[in-house]
């Protein structure tokens, strides 16, 4: 009994190793800048850092972003221009038909005076919606980033629990043939013989669910940059988990800063102030726009004589025009106002919300990151020192062959609860990464 159990389980470590390496290896291949990011990622391969760049500079939403920001910039140089001026050519009284007998002829050149404040304020309007896209393209590019490392932790935890399911079933499989064997010759119980079965369907199941996540996770990834850049992205993100599993997430999470910090950098926060300061250089300008306008006319005229003749002189002309007599002119001090109002408010609201979002991801994350420090200072450590003497014991005879599966088993469901915990961690990451969703 103890030479067939001995040989199985010679057998069982031997495709452990194999499986592991068919798994990683199935499962990988195909069927900038941010200095807003929070926390360090746990992946810090050279190849996953060229991968985040890929990404940013290939995202097409991004793309779409900074392109938007050139706009608002084109259109922040072109604003508080000064009002071009005004060309006057005119001709009275033309008996006949004919201009050279027209009593009355000139032209003139009109403009606006005074008009600095105005297009001062209206530059400060442009340059605070330019402030507002590029502020929309930073928090983009952070979230980008957030949801890459999001999905690399994913896809690198659960190839790592595919593995460690792979090596479990074999295990497992490895001893059904040695316990069947057993229950031949009347040794082992047909009971043993259906609990290891129905435990391996339990592993084969997870193990199936498992590949399909690292399919989800990597189309996800391969998504996240351009469609014409795709084959290059693969190959890089390819390379870059291979390498990350051969010692998955050797750097520590570290941790989260304070609640305080997290909230004054989230995006709701940041996009709130901004929008306050758009709305204020508004309220300022539709103030502006309700003062009076002057312009100046100079010009030269032509005009007949009391002789019969013609005479040529100039003309100087000042004229004002009075906005606040219109009758919606304070109807759009008013709203401006109104708008400001609403902007602080808007930005009290949205502080709130981020401070509750944040927290709540800041609590998933520090508890995740408790447990994981759990898992590797106590149960795995001890649990793999206690490996080897599981395995002299079951040589010399003194535990039996489904009590070092139990102990397996055991070992494998405290290594995926690990990993598992890791991905719970990384969607908290996420949130503090983005700023809060």
């Amino acid at each position: 009994m103890t030479a067939i159990s001995l040989c199985a389980l010679r057998h069982i470590i031997a495709r452990m190793a194999w499986l592991l390496g068919l798994f990683m290896l199935m499962s990988i291949s195909p069927t900038a800048r941010c200095d807003a990011q929070v926390l360090a990622t746990p992946m810090d391969s050279t190849l996953a850092a060229r991968f985040r760049r890929s990404v940013l500079a290939s995202n097409a939403e991004l793309t779409a972003r900074r392109a938007t920001v050139a706009a608002a910039r084109a259109r922040a140089r072109a604003a508080g221009a000064a009002s071009p001026a005004t060309v006057t050519v005119e001709v009275d009284e033309v008996p006949g038909g004919n201009l050279s007998d027209a009593q009355s002829a000139g032209t003139s050149v009109s403009w606006d005076l005074f008009t600095a404040g105005r297009r001062s304020l209206r530059r400060a309007l442009a340059e605070r919606e330019t402030d507002e896209a590029d502020l929309q393209l930073r928090l983009n590019e952070r979230r980008v980033l957030a949801r890459s490392d999001q999905l690399l932790i994913r896809l690198v935890g659960t190839l790592a629990i595919g593995s460690r399911l792979a090596a479990e079933d074999s295990l497992l499989s490895a001893a059904e043939e040695a316990l069947q064997a057993r229950f031949a010759v009347g040794e082992a119980r047909y009971v043993d013989v259906i609990r290891l079965r129905t435990e391996r369907l339990r592993v084969q199941s997870d193990l199936a669910g498992a590949v399909t996540e690292v399919g989800s996770h990597r189309r996800a990834l391969v998504a996240l940059a351009d469609v014409d850049l795709s084959a290059t992205v693969e190959v890089l993100l390819d390379s870059a988990v291979a390498i990350e599993l051969t010692d998955p997430f050797r750097r520590p999470l570290a941790e989260a800063p304070d609640l305080d910090s997290l909230v004054a950098t989230s995006a709701p926060a940041l996009l709130a102030t901004v929008a306050v300061d758009r709305a204020a250089a508004a309220r300022r300008l539709a103030g502006a726009e309700r003062r009076p306008w002057v312009g100046a006319t100079l010009g030269v005229r032509r005009f007949a004589t009391e002789a019969g003749g013609f005479d040529v002189g100039p003309s100087i002309a000042v004229s004002f025009a009075l906005p606040f007599t219109a009758p919606a002119a304070g109807g759009q001090v008013e709203a401006a106002a109104r708008d400001l109002d609403a902007a602080h408010a808007t930005r009290l609201a949205e502080v709130a919300r981020a401070r509750a979002e944040l927290g709540a991801a800041r609590d998933r994350y520090e508890t995740a990151r408790r447990r994981l420090a759990v898992y590797d200072a106590a149960a795995l450590e001890g649990a793999r020192d206690e490996r080897e003497a599981a395995l002299a014991a079951y040589r010399s005879g003194g535990l039996s062959l489904l009590e070092l599966l139990d102990f397996e088993r055991a070992l494998s469901r405290a290594e995926i609860t690990r990993l598992q915990t890791l991905t719970e961690a990384a969607d908290a990451l996420a949130v503090l990464q983005g700023g809060a969703p």
